[in-house]
């Protein structure tokens, strides 16, 4: 689930899937969902009016709270750690505002008396952008949000910038992120080892790798995951209220982050309307396009790595069909 919950994203779920959304499943889910009220009133200072549960796994929680002040998100997890990632999420989603991205507005982020962190979030009417009738001015209008949030300077590389304080495990240079935070060497022969790619590939990728340890282009932030799913649009005019799910931001070089995963699932008149919104030529794209396919083929590893694990070799056959250009209907 994302970081603002909507009861028309909660009401297009598959029905019969399990007990109604309002109604725990789990003991866990239970002590959630107490935990969601208590922090209702603890920031509020008023009992919630409504706590529905809007999603989650088995170690988050996404409970949507009503008060007098309005609907609210409250997420929270089990790990201690993840507070990190809240942190990180509120910072991208301030300086995102700051350059006219629409998000939702955090209003706190901390640890529980259990330990458990938490973030409580503005919820955002809406419906998702994968609903709306309007789908290429939605995926134009996330080109358009990529541009303006490739406006704002970061420091360091990788997951780990300005929203922290620590040092050590930030990355200072865009090449040792490249190679040990990113790891390619690593990547490569993952893919080379499950014969998703062949030697001669091999080197080509290492080769643009090389290119790109290179450049001496200063980061900015890059949401990682600007994708329909992520977009809450209104239903009536399509207009882009809330750009979700920052978990994923990084800092790097633009715009080859964002536009390598952005553009991965989109098709042909969607491409182009996202490149419409970013405002990026043809021949612009063409002198970038090398570097997101280096992007876009790595970034394979790891689930080529966890169909390995799973024993799946039908989804092994699909990667692969994939990453040797199977898929490619213009090359002749």
């Amino acid at each position: 689930m994302t970081t603002a919950s909507r009861r028309s994203a909660a009401a297009a779920a598959p029905a019969g899937d399990g007990a109604p959304a309002d109604k725990p499943t789990s003991k866990t889910s239970r002590a959630a969902r107490r935990l969601a009220g208590e922090l209702a009133r603890s920031h509020f200072g008023e009992k919630a009016k409504r706590v529905v549960e809007r999603g989650g796994g088995l170690t988050n929680s996404v409970f949507e709270i009503k008060v007098s002040q309005g609907e609210f998100v409250v997420r929270t997890h089990e790990k201690p750690t993840k507070i990190n990632d809240y942190l990180k999420e509120q910072w991208a989603m301030d300086a995102a505002r700051a350059v006219g991205v629409p998000t939702p507005r955090v209003l706190e982020v901390g640890n529980a008396g259990n330990g458990r962190p938490y973030m409580i979030s503005q919820s955002v009417p809406g419906i998702e952008g994968r609903a709306a009738r309007q789908r290429l001015e939605v995926v134009e209008s996330l080109g358009r949000a990529a541009a303006l949030l490739h406006k704002v300077p970061t420091r360091g590389f990788g997951p780990v910038f300005d929203w922290s304080s620590n040092t050590l495990s930030r990355h200072e240079s865009w090449p040792q992120w490249l190679a040990d935070g990113f790891g390619i060497e690593r990547r490569v022969a993952i893919l080379l080892k499950h014969r998703m790619i062949d030697a001669g590939r091999a080197r080509r990728l290492r080769r643009r790798a090389a290119e790109m340890s290179r450049w001496r282009k200063r980061p900015v932030l890059q949401h990682g995951d600007l994708r329909l799913k992520n977009a809450i649009v209104d239903p009536a005019s399509g207009r882009l209220v809330a750009l979700l799910d920052w978990d994923n931001c990084i800092s790097s070089p633009p715009p080859y982050w964002d536009l390598s995963l952005a553009l991965h699932d989109l098709g042909i008149d969607e491409k182009e309307a996202f490149l419409a919104g970013y405002g990026m030529k043809p021949r612009a794209f063409a002198a970038v396009l090398p570097y997101l396919r280096v992007f876009n083929v790595l970034n394979y590893a790891h689930h080529v790595e966890s169909a390995v694990r799973k024993n799946r070799p039908d989804r092994l056959e699909r990667y692969r069909l994939r990453l040797q250009g199977g898929l490619d209907l213009y090359e002749v």
